[in-house]
């Protein structure tokens, strides 16, 4: 295989796991803030220990349907 292709082939597959590890990162997030949930924790608290804003929380968690005004209001009074 030429010098050039084979680092192509390289770096696609340093793409690809990454790609995979950042699934599997995704979806031990996914668990975690499920379980927190269910034990009681409030969408502001996972909020600000997951470092996601309000859509990126509802997009997880499509129930949790939070605008960005009010998480905005509870992570200030948390402060």
């Amino acid at each position: 295989m030429e010098e050039h292709l084979k680092d192509v082939w390289t770096a696609s597959a340093a793409v690809e796991g990454l790609q995979v590890e950042l699934d599997q990162a995704e979806t031990n997030l996914d668990v975690a803030i499920d379980v927190a949930l269910k034990a009681g924790a409030a969408p502001e608290e996972i909020l600000m220990s997951a470092n996601l804003s309000p859509s990126e929380l509802s997009e997880r968690v499509p129930t949790l349907a939070m605008d960005d005004q009010a998480a905005e209001e509870s992570e200030a009074s948390a402060v």
